[in-house]
């Protein structure tokens, strides 16, 4: 078993696009969001629980899961409002653009950055939860980024 040590030659990394071709891990179309500060990738599944009058153990049936991809990023210009001028809607609009507009974003959220055999898991969701926060103690912008994921994680290595 290896553990996967973002702290040595591994890198988090997160690219988005309008198309899961422009947020290809290994490409460069999408935009690969910087100065991320931590990100979680969460796979809920729900319980529904019940109670029946001839036993003594509640009974749970499993639901369908809530996948949802949350960051903090220090807020760069580029990312955050967009470029105006790229191809992609991602790159065009920034993050606050696609949340404002509610734009349909496809992600890869690579676990040991962008080498030939890197795991990463894909989807497609749209981003809400912006929030960028300033003050003395932290002199520059950060905000908290959601991406409410639209179906299931998939998951595969770059190059495969």
């Amino acid at each position: 078993m290896a553990i996967i040590n973002v702290s040595a030659s591994d890198e988090a990394v997160l690219f988005l696009g309008d198309s899961a071709a422009n947020a290809n891990i290994a490409g460069t179309d999408g935009l690969s969001v910087p100065s991320m500060q931590d990100i979680t990738l969460n796979n809920s599944t729900g319980v529904f629980r019940f109670k029946t009058l001839d036993d003594t153990a509640e009974r749970a049936v499993t639901t369908p899961a809530t996948n949802q991809i949350t960051l903090n990023v220090v807020v760069d210009d580029a990312a955050f409002f967009g470029t105006g001028a790229a191809v992609d809607a991602v790159v065009s609009t920034g993050l606050f653009g696609c949340s404002k507009n509610k734009t349909r974003v496809y992600f890869n959220a690579g676990f040991q950055g962008t080498d030939t055999g890197s795991k990463y898991l894909s989807g497609s969701g749209f981003i809400s939860g912006l929030a960028p926060t300033v003050n003395m103690d932290s002199p520059v912008w950060v905000t908290p980024v959601t991406i409410e994921v639209d179906g299931d994680f998939a998951n595969a290595s770059v190059g495969a």
